[in-house]
């Protein structure tokens, strides 16, 4: 017997057996309790209770944490990217740095720019500046 089904058995579905490492692949993928159930071909009650007697913990617990797996080979995948392609390297020093390089003061000016900015047409304040007339 293997070691994965040592760890916890297999779930036998309707379409196909599931493993622990299955599981573990499909959770990486990011995919969502629903989708596992149907390409498994089971019900949520024997996925939760395999889940269970498998890793000691509940459904949701293990497939939030194989889910982070996942995300973390996608975040290895693109700094991988990123040391063979300059463009990459650009956008995404803009998407994760857009205030590398400007001083803080700089924003904060802008902001008050802004805010106190008044864009007034001319005849509208020269409305609500004029000599009140006489009766």
């Amino acid at each position: 017997m293997n070691a994965a089904a040592e760890a916890g058995g297999t779930l036998k579905g309707l379409r196909r057996e599931m493993t622990r490492e299955m599981f573990e692949e499909l959770g990486a993928i990011q995919c969502t309790p629903e989708e596992i159930l149907g390409y498994i071909g089971t019900t949520e009650k024997k996925l939760s209770a395999w889940c269970r007697k498998t890793y000691r913990k509940p459904l949701d617990a293990m497939l939030g944490m194989i889910r982070q797996d996942g995300l973390v080979a996608i975040r290895r995948a693109s700094f991988e990217q990123l040391k063979k392609s300059a463009t990459i390297v650009s956008q995404q020093y803009n998407r994760f740095l857009p205030g590398a390089g400007v001083s803080p003061t700089a924003d904060a000016e802008a902001a008050i720019r802004a805010l106190t900015a008044v864009n007034v047409p001319e005849e509208d304040l020269a409305a609500l500046y004029a000599e009140p007339e006489e009766p």
